[in-house]
């Protein structure tokens, strides 16, 4: 059943406000020292061997999985797959901007990088369990995803941390930075997406439109 434009209008706001969420998780990371999550270790190492931003990074290997997800699994991606992977880069970039004019210093201990790294984590899985709620096409990373989950019959969550644990190596001969975070997040983000997709599903129901 086709969406009014009121309904797509919230279905995209709904995209752009995980998106955020994501972003600010993954900055939060970053900012944490503590290690990354092994995709953005990817990203981060690939930044530090070009000298370009790891928002900028992460915006440019959204695009390669968009082109990639056209390919395999074109049945999900939509208007909120091109909002995810444009804002995607450009909202980690956004948030280490106003971390850094506010000011902000990484925590000193390591209980504090690991807290501020969990907080990450689950935001990042939390962000990306909302912008797949609407079902207006999902982000470039998780069509992939959906495509190898149905063709292996597994669910999202251990496929995602299979992809994740591919991403961290390649990121680790990058340079990308390795530590407990590392861990956290290849673990964490698919727990969190899991967790968050099954209890926003079951609390909000059809408040929120879905497809397209």
């Amino acid at each position: 059943m086709k969406r009014s434009v009121g309904q797509q209008l919230l279905q995209a706001a709904v995209v752009l406000l995980g998106t955020l969420i994501c972003g600010l998780g993954i900055q939060l990371e970053l900012f944490s020292g503590a290690g990354v999550d092994p995709l953005t270790m990817f990203e981060e190492g690939l930044g530090r061997t070009t000298g370009i931003a790891t928002g900028t990074i992460a915006l440019g290997v959204n695009c390669a999985m968009l082109l990639l997800a056209l390919l395999l699994n074109r049945k999900n991606i939509w208007i909120g797959t091109v909002i995810t992977v444009l804002c995607l880069g450009p909202s980690i970039n956004l948030f280490a901007g106003l971390m850094a004019g506010m000011g902000m210093v990484p925590p000193a201990g390591w209980l504090g990088k690991i807290a501020m790294n969990i907080a990450g984590v689950f935001l990042c899985g939390a962000g990306i369990a909302i912008y797949m709620l609407p079902d207006y096409g999902v982000g470039a990373m998780e069509a992939v995803m959906i495509f190898l989950a149905e063709k292996l019959r597994f669910p999202y969550g251990p496929v995602r941390i299979a992809m994740d644990c591919t991403w961290g190596v390649i990121g680790f001969f990058l340079g990308g930075t390795l530590g407990v975070g590392t861990i956290i997040g290849a673990f964490g983000i698919g727990m969190s997406l899991d967790l968050c997709l099954r209890g926003l599903k079951k609390v909000l129901g059809d408040r929120i439109p879905k497809g397209r």
